[in-house]
């Protein structure tokens, strides 16, 4: 997958513990704006199975292994 920069950020902020989207927000530069496009974002990668939504708690968000190796991969290719 090809990220948008956006998709990049929201990738490069999330973790593999949960974080709300506020918490990821914090990481994130102000010109986002719209708190929506985080959440376009999160499902967009979620979709990609980079991103596991918490199945008890709603609104909690983090990286799943393969996220995890794909951020690590993108932190490489930055350098």
């Amino acid at each position: 997958m090809n990220f948008t920069p956006q998709q990049q950020a929201v990738l490069l902020a999330l973790t593999t513990e949960w974080q709300t989207p506020v918490q990821i927000a914090s990481h994130l530069s102000d010109a986002w704006g719209n708190p929506s496009h985080l959440n376009e974002r999160l499902k967009e990668l979620m979709s990609e199975g980079l991103v596991q939504a918490n199945p008890v708690v709603p609104g909690l968000y983090r990286l799943t292994t393969e996220g995890m190796a794909r951020k690590t991969l993108e932190l490489g290719e930055n350098r």
